[in-house]
């Protein structure tokens, strides 16, 4: 990445997870600005994970709080998100549906169980109408044994190297 690019790292994050391989690409990234993304429903305990579960399932969208960041202030946006039940979070529909068309250019990134990784990276696309420069995709078991730097590191090489917009699966993904 350029010193004079600005980049945009956004993602929610239910249990911490996907936060913390957020702040590992925008660290990454020269410290690009990060926003992270709050929901109004309450997804804490056995009550929200089905709860969410349920939202991904049905493609539900949410209402955000908090958002401040123009993405067409960006010359990148990298949104990341978990893997809800082999779908995409709600908070993170929501934000790519809600600015479709207002991507410079995005990446994408991803934490999940075991799958749902092309299936999420396609909704993704979709919903943001916007086709990415690179992918990622990290275990939460990876996350957990703070072995997931590499994949990171991989993901901003491709970023900066990154000549035209991959589609999903296109790109090689730490599993």
């Amino acid at each position: 990445m350029t010193n004079t690019q600005r980049t945009l790292v956004v993602c929610y994050s239910r249990t911490g997870t996907t936060r913390t391989v957020a702040d590992a690409i925008a660290r990454a990234l020269d410290n690009a600005d990060r926003e992270p993304l709050q929901d109004t429903v309450n997804r804490g305990g056995l009550r929200g994970y089905l709860r969410s579960a349920m939202d991904g399932i049905f493609g539900r969208r949410t209402v955000l709080t908090g958002t401040r960041r123009d993405p067409r202030a960006y010359d990148l946006v990298v949104v990341g998100t978990p893997v809800w039940f082999g779908a995409l979070s709600s908070p993170a529909r929501t934000y790519l549906e809600e600015n479709a068309g207002r991507f410079p250019a995005v990446a994408f990134f991803l934490t999940h169980g075991a799958t749902g990784r092309e299936k999420v990276f396609a909704q993704m696309q979709r919903a943001s109408g916007a086709r990415p420069l690179a992918l990622l995709s990290v275990r939460e078991a990876d996350v957990a044994r703070g072995a997931f730097a590499p994949s990171v590191a991989t993901f901003v090489k491709e970023l900066a190297h990154a000549a035209t917009p991959l589609t999903p699966g296109a790109s090689a993904t730490a599993h």
